[in-house]
């Protein structure tokens, strides 16, 4: 294998560009699955997973969108969440940011 042409990047710069993929592809979605690992910080925003038989993605919801939600997230329900897919850059992580939970 040869590497003359391959294209040489940092860290940071790959993490960028995965997170301006993500979102350009993906804006707003609207993902159904159980809730798991949900934790309420002091600051309000809340912390969790949605899963399905078969993947897991994290999620977060801010405390002014928390604030709209009418009853209390807990693990095992099934709920939609509306929200925005983009990435944690500094853990490569991907999550959806959540606006709307029902």
């Amino acid at each position: 294998m040869q590497n003359h042409n391959i294209a040489s990047y940092s860290v940071s710069e790959v993490s960028r560009l995965i997170k301006r993929l993500i979102e350009d592809n993906l804006g707003y979605v609207k993902i159904a699955g159980e809730v798991t690992g949900f934790k309420k910080a002091s600051s309000g925003h809340c912390y969790f997973s949605l899963k399905d038989e078969s993947a897991l993605i994290s999620a977060v919801c801010f405390r002014g969108n928390m604030n709209n939600v009418s009853f209390n997230v807990e693990d095992g329900m099934e709920v939609c969440v509306t929200g925005k897919v983009t990435t944690y850059e500094g853990r490569s992580n991907y999550q959806i940011i959540a606006q709307k939970i029902e």
